[in-house]
């Protein structure tokens, strides 16, 4: 299981009248098949909204999650059960309940992403194992498990390392922008 978020951010919609900031998340088996359900969120948005559709980087682990919930249900008794799936969400979603460990970089520039990619290879990495997605403005690079990036930080000023990062996997603006 993945955990999911959907979301309209103020930084993307700074020049829209009446817009609120909106954000929706859960777990999913299948993540990608959520997108009539991101779909209708869209439309729910102001004219010219912009929403993100983020999927968690890594799998999430249904044991220690349910533990966690177990243990914070006995901690606060008093928990309302109407938010149960959002306390589960967010307990699946923190870093322990991480059932894989990739990495995500997060590549704010229009270019340098080959040069990029060819030093993720130089640091051990076959090309099949980095998994590349385009983003609203740049792009995701994904790797299998962590490593050394000392280096590779140093050369790149426009990347940011996220150990359990979210992949935009898809955006749409509702009508009128």
């Amino acid at each position: 299981m993945k955990g999911v978020i959907f979301t309209s951010r103020n930084k993307d919609n700074k020049e829209i009248p009446e817009f609120k900031q909106r954000k929706i998340s859960f777990l999913s088996e299948s993540p990608i098949l959520e997108i009539d359900k991101f779909n209708r969120f869209v439309l729910e948005g102001v004219p010219g909204e912009l929403s993100r559709f983020y999927i968690t980087v890594n799998e999430r682990k249904n044991d220690t999650t349910v533990r966690s919930l177990q243990h914070y249900l006995l901690d606060h008794p008093d928990y309302p059960m109407t938010k149960i799936e959002s306390k589960a969400t967010s307990l699946a979603m923190s870093p322990e309940n991480a059932a894989t460990h990739k990495w995500l970089f997060d590549f704010d520039s229009k270019s340098g992403i080959d040069n990029f990619i060819s030093d993720l290879v130089k640091a051990g990495f076959k090309e099949r194992e980095i998994e590349v997605f385009k983003t609203v403005h740049n792009y995701s690079i994904v790797v299998p498990h962590g490593f050394d990036t000392r280096d590779l930080m140093k050369k790149y000023d426009c990347v940011e390392l996220k150990r359990d990062g979210l992949i935009c996997f898809a955006w749409n603006t509702t009508e009128g922008r």
